[in-house]
């Protein structure tokens, strides 16, 4: 409970501060947040496999994370100063009627700020320490008695958003190595569309991979190369959700 009690203090002091300073600034802090989470998510793939090679051939997975991350800050600081600048110029005032006003939406969103960039970092951590493992040992980095860290586990930023495809994987590796129900999706225009991509092909060719698929293991799938590979093709991910949709329906 102790990390909790950090973060709710940090929330508490970045609401007196974002008072303090105004809501100007503060609007300019939630815009940049969010600027920078759409940039981090669409361009993190791109920018993945050249963050593993500089991480000394690091896993895809981490180099997308990785590369993530960093995306996400340096726009982040990038935006929030531009757009600091400009909204102090135009809401800047003297008047005390609007200063009450300023304080409070600078109270709301300060706290608020905290909270959104808590959420990524500990989405980070929990998502590695669930999918990454090194010298065959998970990352131990949340505490078990963290409200915050359960919260960010039960909610992850990066499974849901990021590698929401892998559960779509997972389903349609399930059809695949299943007779009859492939049967039945045979004619399905999306699943015969990845029934002949070769990528998924060889995928489905991996023992390993493919044990772990029927298995429901998204996290052994998630940290295969191949499959982040695939997965960072938005029309393959888009053709791959189709399929599962429609497995779902039969």
């Amino acid at each position: 409970m102790t990390i909790d009690l950090i973060i709710l203090g940090l929330v508490l002091l970045f609401a007196v501060v974002g008072a303090i300073s105004g809501g100007a600034k503060q609007i300019a802090n939630m815009a940049a947040l969010a600027v920078a989470w759409f940039v981090s998510r669409k361009l993190g793939t791109y920018v993945g496999p050249k963050m593993a090679e500089a991480l000394g051939g690091a896993p895809l997975l981490i180099g997308t994370v990785a590369g993530s991350l960093l995306l996400f800050i340096g726009v982040l600081v990038a935006v929030r100063y531009a757009l600091t600048t400009l909204l102090q110029r135009l809401f800047g005032s003297t008047n005390p009627e609007k200063r009450g006003l300023d304080g409070a939406i600078g109270f709301v969103l300060g706290g608020a700020r905290v909270v959104a960039i808590t959420y990524v970092v500990l989405s980070a951590l929990v998502f590695a320490e669930q999918y990454i493992i090194v010298a065959g040992k998970r990352m131990g980095v949340s505490p078990k008695d963290s409200l915050s860290f359960a919260l960010a586990r039960r909610y992850n930023l990066f499974e849901m958003t990021q590698f929401a495809a892998v559960k779509d994987m997972v389903v349609v590796g399930k059809v695949a190595s299943n007779p009859e129900r492939a049967r039945r999706l045979a004619e399905n225009p999306a699943y015969k569309s990845l029934k002949q991509d070769p990528r998924f092909q060889r995928a489905m060719s991996d023992k390993q991979l493919r044990e772990a698929m029927e298995r429901g293991d998204t996290q052994a799938v998630l940290r295969s190369n191949l499959v982040l590979q695939l997965l960072q093709d938005p029309e393959f991910a888009a053709r791959l959700g189709a399929a599962a949709r429609a497995s779902e329906r039969e």
